[in-house]
This record gives structure tokens, C-alpha cells and sequence, in this order.
């Protein structure tokens, strides 16, 4: 069980990305400790009458009504590794789990944060490209000289706009990587 021991909670077993936690079964214990699983039940029942472990059976309603049995919420309590001279160990390195698991959720936080604010500056840069290019199909159309050369400028300006969006976006990208993308996406 200590190898599936999560330090934050003193849960057995798995947490998951989402922020769920899957509790491991006996029979998966069993294997892992090369035990029989009806050894792996008495050795647990024994942990359990002892107080060195807790269990919380759990179960989930079925379509048709009925429960279905899921794998137990085993915990183990503190006071287990005191018991072995570990207390001190124990709070340390749950403090540093705690850490470790809210740095995590900073940095998912961030990293969805980072996601909106660019697709809010795609977004925005589609709005002001869109105008530019229709500016540009009206004063193509028209056709004189001078403004062929503030169609050149726009055009460079649109393509200015859309690198800094790009490189805003992406800024691990060189410049030749980013001006390649925007003459792609305003050609």
C-alpha cells in the first residue's frame, strides 16, 4: 500500500490529472505484493482490526437501479508512521506533496489563462485583419497609383499585426517562422 501511498491525502491510491483519485482493489494489492488474494483479504482485515489502516467501502447506483461495488477508500493513518519513528519524515514530505500539487493547479491555471487571453487575441487580430483586407478590396478596386502603394503599406502593416499576434501566441517561434505563417495566412 505504500507504494500507492498519496502523501497529500494518505489516500491508497492513483491521482488523476482531473483532480479525481482512483482507489486501487484488493486483488491489484494482492498482485503487486505476489500475495493470494484470500491472503491479501485476512492480512487486510488484521490491518484493518489493528487501526493501522481505515476503509471506506463505496458503491455507485446502476441504470437499472441496482449498486455496483467500487474498490474500497483506503487511508492509513499518521500515527502509523510515528509508530516507526517517521513522524518528522511524514510531515515534511507531505508538506512538499501539497506543494507539488498546488504549484500543479497554478500553473493549469495559467496555462488556461494563457489559452483565453490568445484566443481573444486571435480573435481580435481576426477582427482588425478582416477590416484590413476588406479596406484593401475597396482601394484595389479603384486601382490608381497612390493608392497601390497604401494598399503595399496595409498590406505590410496587416502582416506586421499578424506576426506580433503570432509571436504573442506562439514565443518559442523565430521571426522567419512567424512572418512564413502570416504571408500563408494573409495570402
Amino acid at each position: 500500500m505504500l507504494s500507492y501511498l498519496d502523501l497529500a491525502s494518505l489516500r491508497v491510491g492513483i491521482p488523476q490529472r482531473d483532480g479525481g483519485f482512483m482507489s486501487v482493489t484488493l486483488p491489484f494489492l494482492a498482485r503487486h505484493a505476489s500475495l493470494p488474494v484470500r491472503r491479501a483479504e485476512r492480512a487486510m482485515r488484521d490491518l484493518l482490526h489493528a487501526g493501522l489502516v481505515t476503509a471506506q467501502q463505496r458503491a455507485e447506483r446502476t441504470e437499472d437501479g441496482g449498486y455496483r461495488g467500487l474498490a474500497s477508500l483506503r487511508q492509513l493513518p499518521a500515527a502509523l508512521f510515528g509508530a516507526f519513528g517517521l513522524s518528522k519524515w511524514l510531515r515534511h514530505e507531505r508538506s512538499k506533496a501539497v506543494m507539488r500539487r498546488y504549484r500543479a493547479a497554478s500553473e493549469a491555471t495559467k496555462a488556461e489563462r494563457e489559452q483565453r487571453r490568445g484566443s481573444r487575441a486571435e480573435a481580435q487580430a481576426s477582427l482588425a485583419l478582416g477590416g484590413i483586407a476588406q479596406r484593401l478590396r475597396q482601394r484595389s478596386s479603384r486601382g490608381t497609383a497612390a493608392e497601390m502603394s497604401t494598399v503595399a503599406t496595409g498590406r505590410a502593416e496587416a502582416i506586421a499585426r499578424r506576426i506580433g499576434v503570432l509571436k504573442a501566441l506562439h514565443p518559442d517561434w523565430d521571426r522567419a517562422r512567424c512572418y512564413d505563417m502570416a504571408l500563408g495566412e494573409l495570402d
